[in-house]
């Protein structure tokens, strides 16, 4: 069979090249992303594709893609919030996702800048930076095993989530519309979770009813002092709301692997070779954020488990006409 991998990481091209020589199937594979240009560099006969982007997938992609012969795409990461459901019905295209490729992976990173922000790290390597060693001395901490941590979302990375934080000894309260069954989670409402934790720690799905869930009226309920962390998706925290938190010391710190303006950020860098994002700049600078490039997921495990899940769905869907992670579009 014949099929192509769009937006490849460095990391992802030996996973690929090696499924594609022990499974003796032709992988084209481009660096670029997915769009309705690029599409047109695929080999004829080419019969699905794979890949991974957070930039838009339109309905004319779609309609080029069917065109083409290519009626499968399957993605290596989890959200669909940028690809027109639609506009791929229309055209007669299939779509999987890989839902579950490590949620070790990305609990363990929230974890990891819930610590760092705890700490004040920032703080601390600011002053180091500045040869104030006296003051890098000056910043106390908070303990997470003294603490609430408010987890929302309880899918598979929020429960690892919970279990990573209940072993510091953290009470854990969590919200979710769809409250896990025969569970010793703690549940509670999101007003409650606002007003109770310490910690807030974001693991729901980019949906359009999720944007902003978390804005100034959620953080007039939450304590002084709290800090947020999301890995989740970008458009589920106000981030104007969260700027103004930060100023006024509402908000104590954040940590923020999505970002709101991160799809429009990254067109800007494919067109321009920077971001050109003053909100981004602005938080930066601020040593009680941490900012990074989507990378939670980014581990060995993630990687080979997001090639390998993504390549068995695309088999299925050409070999048996069924995909194990197929995107219902009802």
């Amino acid at each position: 069979m014949k099929l192509a991998s769009f937006g490849t990481r460095v990391d992802e091209a030996p996973f690929l090249k090696a499924w594609a020589e022990r499974t003796g199937n032709d992988m084209q594979i481009f660096t670029e992303t997915l769009n309705e240009e690029t599409v047109d560099k695929m080999a004829a006969g080419t019969q699905g594709i794979t890949c991974l982007q957070t930039v838009p997938y339109s309905a004319e992609l779609f309609k080029k893609m069917a065109a083409k012969g290519a009626k499968f795409l399957s993605i290596r990461n989890v959200g669909l919030d940028n690809i027109d459901l639609a506009g791929a019905q229309a055209a007669g295209v299939r779509v999987s996702n890989v839902p579950a490729y490590s949620p070790s992976a990305i609990a363990e990173f929230a974890v990891t800048l819930t610590m760092h922000l705890a700490r004040n790290l920032g703080q601390v390597e600011q002053h180091l930076r500045d040869n104030d060693y006296n003051g890098a001395m000056h910043y106390m901490g908070k303990e997470i095993g003294q603490s609430t941590v408010g987890v929302v979302g309880t899918g598979r990375i929020g429960r690892e989530a919970i279990r990573i934080f209940k072993g510091f000894g953290a009470e854990v309260i969590a919200y979710d519309p769809f409250p896990a069954k025969d569970s010793d989670i703690d549940y509670v409402e999101l007003d409650e979770l606002l007003k109770r934790s310490d910690f807030i720690d974001l693991h729901v799905p980019g949906l359009p009813q999720n944007t902003h869930m978390i804005n100034a009226d959620s953080f007039a309920k939450m304590k002084d002092g709290v800090i947020i962390v999301n890995t989740a998706r970008g458009n589920l925290i106000d981030t104007k709301a969260l700027l103004d938190g930060l100023r006024s010391g509402k908000v104590a710190g954040a940590g923020i692997d999505t970002f709101e303006y991160e799809e429009q950020d990254l067109l800007n860098l494919e067109k321009h070779g920077n971001f050109n994002d003053p909100v981004w700049d602005e938080m930066m600078k601020m040593p009680n954020v941490v900012l990074s490039p989507h990378i939670a997921y980014f581990t060995a495990t993630a990687v080979h488990n997001m090639v390998e899940f993504s390549l068995e769905n695309l088999t299925g869907f050409i070999n048996d006409g069924v995909a194990k992670n197929e995107v219902k579009y009802d």
